[in-house]
């Protein structure tokens, strides 16, 4: 995964934290800190590439359509 993604979701994990109460807080450990973190990352890189994947197929129909106009342009 991306760095960047990495960072980001270690900083949605830590405001997480951040709006527990104290006693909660306390009762997650770093290990579970940890996995919040990864599975964050995990949704950040599925959106991501859900996106990606939709412009890509954005850019192959358009693709088509250049080449359909191309072929019968001015016919």
């Amino acid at each position: 995964m991306s760095e960047h993604y990495e960072k980001h979701a270690e900083q949605v994990a830590t405001a997480f934290m951040e709006l527990l109460d104290t006693d909660a807080r306390s009762r997650i450990n770093e290990e579970q800190r940890n996995e919040l973190a990864m599975l964050i990352e995990a949704a950040i890189s599925t959106a991501v590439l859900e996106q990606l994947e939709h412009a890509a197929d954005r850019v192959a129909d358009l693709s088509k359509q250049l080449r359909h106009h191309a072929e019968f342009y001015d016919k």
